[in-house]
């Protein structure tokens, strides 16, 4: 069952997480899923790099089959690249009021192998238009998290 809560603080694992759940609230199995993702990546790299974007679609879907195609290609051309053996994600996909749907996509990696996502997010923009997706938006948010930084966090 999905549970949404309007707190701004969540306390998961025995850490307390500051959120934003003004408007709309939080999922909080989605945002214990994330969580946990982080913390399975923080325990085989002592760094792990976080980069968020959006992936806007043409039109509405029934299905999320773009986006995981969009993944196998995208994390093909990682894993080819920087010889990296994990990599982390989660998505969300929105629906607004005028039907378009879109993602709210945030990647975990070593953040030893990469530093900054200037190549990753040419990746994701050329295979989100690639694949016919309307507008790709990198949000250039990104950051470096070592395993204890959990302020940064």
């Amino acid at each position: 069952m999905n549970y949404v809560s309007y707190a701004s603080a969540m306390t998961i694992n025995k850490n307390t997480w500051w959120v934003n759940a003004r408007k709309s609230g939080v999922y909080t199995h989605m945002l214990r899923r994330m969580i946990a993702q982080i913390d399975a990546l923080l325990s085989h790299h002592s760094k792990i790099h976080l980069l968020r974007f959006d992936l806007h679609q043409c039109e509405f879907t029934n299905d999320n089959k773009q986006i995981t195609d969009f993944n196998r290609r995208l994390f093909e051309r990682i894993k080819n690249h920087y010889s990296v053996k994990r990599i982390g994600f989660i998505w969300m996909r929105e629906i607004e009021k005028a039907k378009q749907q879109h993602y709210h996509y945030v990647l975990f990696i070593d953040g030893h192998k990469i530093q900054y996502p200037a190549t990753i997010l040419k990746w994701a923009a050329e295979i989100w238009e690639f694949m016919d997706g309307s507008r790709y938006t990198p949000k250039n948010c990104y950051y470096q998290i070592g395993r204890n930084d959990h302020q940064k966090l």
